[in-house]
């Protein structure tokens, strides 16, 4: 933890000569997010899509920061006292919306970046576009046809939309990869029937 508010400290001299450099912005909102400093590592990596608007790491970090905020608040709202107002919060799609839009822009910049796909499939997961999400999971195995998460997020999505046997297929690949957690859940639904 010394390191990062070392060079957090280094990151900010930096940007005081060279304020128009965006990886120092990055790097030091790196550092921040590192030490869950979110609120200062978010503000660091506009201000470098500020700097230059093409530099699509800030875009995905933006994006990956965001989404851990949002998960944060869902699993931190199990433990508000009740009295606070629900819309407050609640964790709503516009929210994941901004992160689903980084990622388009990643996407855009970026089209051949595996993870960008991957991960914006899992946000259109979370928000129930889940034939988008395949989708987005067939584009990064497209890419990486070793990327053995996208093969088990696309197993698990088919299956729940009752395309068991496409979903089996998918899981035993990323047991094939390494996910061998995949086998139990093949286990699991070897017996249900095809929708």
């Amino acid at each position: 933890v010394k390191q990062h508010f070392a060079s957090i400290d280094e990151e900010t001299a930096a940007i005081v000569k060279e304020p128009g450099n965006v990886l120092h912005y990055y790097a030091r909102a790196l550092d921040f997010y590192l030490v869950q400093d979110f609120d200062n590592a978010l503000k660091d990596l506009d201000e470098a899509i500020r700097c230059d608007s093409t530099f699509f790491p800030a875009y995905f970090s933006r994006a990956l920061i965001y989404y851990k905020q949002l998960e944060y608040r869902k699993r931190d709202r199990k433990f508000e006292v009740e009295t606070v107002e629900e819309q407050n919060l609640q964790v709503r799609s516009y929210d994941y919306n901004k992160v689903r839009e980084d990622l388009d822009r990643v996407i855009e910049l970026a089209p051949d970046f595996v993870y960008a796909y991957y991960n914006r499939g899992n946000i259109l997961a979370v928000m129930k576009d889940y034939r988008a999400a395949l989708v987005d999971y067939n584009k990064a195995i497209e890419l990486d046809p070793r990327f053995a998460d996208a093969y088990y997020n696309r197993g698990l999505t088919n299956i729940f939309l009752g395309n068991n046997r496409q979903g089996i297929q998918d899981l035993s690949k990323a047991g094939e990869l390494g996910i061998f957690s995949a086998y139990n859940i093949i286990k699991r639904f070897t017996t249900i029937e095809e929708k």
